[in-house]
């Protein structure tokens, strides 16, 4: 059975009229209002990423790797799993501490970080996102105004 998941009346038109062109019938519908947030963690990041590229000067890719690297990582690391022990552990074999910044980077991209993270620590980290980009100048909101 297909999730569909609509934020707005635009989603909801275009799939009304994607399922009205289909010959598959007959069609149950199940619906629940969403939370208060209109969209997940993981996505609200990638609302923010460009905005924190546009401001930074750099590409969308190049800041995701830095805020891994340098925000989600030390949040991961920080918390006792069995998952950031074996990152840990692979790091150090592969001579992490003795590579360049930007090289440190690209490595630990090669790893899982966000989706391993607690619900506890997914929202420690978008706190540590918006107060290290206010710092900076650049006020990050949540689409639902937050």
């Amino acid at each position: 059975m297909s999730k569909v998941v609509i934020y707005n009346s635009a989603e909801l038109g275009a799939l009304v009229a994607g399922l009205a062109q289909k010959d598959d019938y007959p069609i149950t519908i199940n619906y629940k209002v969403g939370s208060v947030r209109s969209i997940s963690a993981n996505a609200q990041f990638y609302v923010w990423l460009p905005q924190i590229a546009r401001f930074y000067g750099e590409d969308n890719e190049f800041i995701r790797k830095w805020m891994k690297h340098h925000i989600a990582w030390p949040i991961l690391e920080g918390g006792e799993c069995e998952y950031s022990a074996k990152v840990r552990y692979m790091l150090a074999k592969a001579g992490y501490e003795h590579l360049q910044p930007q090289q440190k980077i690209n490595m630990l991209d090669m790893f899982g970080v966000t989706r391993f993270f607690t619900t506890k620590q997914h929202n420690n980290f978008r706190d540590m996102v918006q107060i290290f980009w206010a710092k900076q100048g650049l006020q990050l909101n949540y689409i639902n105004g937050d």
